[in-house]
């Protein structure tokens, strides 16, 4: 009885690490390009900085002929932890060719997803505030397309 008792505990104790390992690899494995195509073409790069994490992003704004609003671009930076990024929009107005550092979010603009099996999730995202105004859409699922 002793023995089946030492068995399941061992057992238990060897998923628990197993858990754990993956939960590591996973956060550790986030860095890379994600990308959306429904809503408008996005992109998500992700990239480990220091201590933290840094997502860089590309929006397109919602195809609606010549009334598409301009492309939005963001940087924020916070944690993942057990699969899922939590941080604040640093800069907004992020312009690829034109300019890279934009300016300076307004303080309190928070972003989120969660992450699964190469994907990466976004909901709940305030696109007006970020995006200053309406007619971006950022959230759905990100696909990665490169490490």
């Amino acid at each position: 009885m002793k023995q089946i008792i030492f068995a399941a505990a061992g057992c238990a104790i060897a998923a628990m690490a197993f858990a754990d390992a993956t939960a590591a690899m996973s956060i550790q494995d986030a860095a890379g390009t994600y990308v959306r195509r429904q809503n408008g073409e996005a992109t998500l790069v992700v990239k480990r900085s220091g201590e933290h994490w840094r997502v860089s992003a590309a929006i397109g704004g919602v195809p609606n002929g010549g009334a598409t609003v301009a492309d939005c671009g963001f940087i924020a930076e916070g944690s993942i932890t057990g699969g899922a990024f939590d941080g604040k929009v640093t800069r907004v107005n992020i312009v690829a060719g034109l300019d890279e550092e934009g300016e300076a979010a307004k303080p309190g603009l928070g972003f989120a997803f969660s992450l699964g099996n190469g994907t990466i999730t976004v909901r709940g995202a305030d696109a007006a505030a970020i995006c200053g105004g309406e007619g971006s859409v950022i959230d759905g699922i990100y696909k990665r397309s490169s490490r």
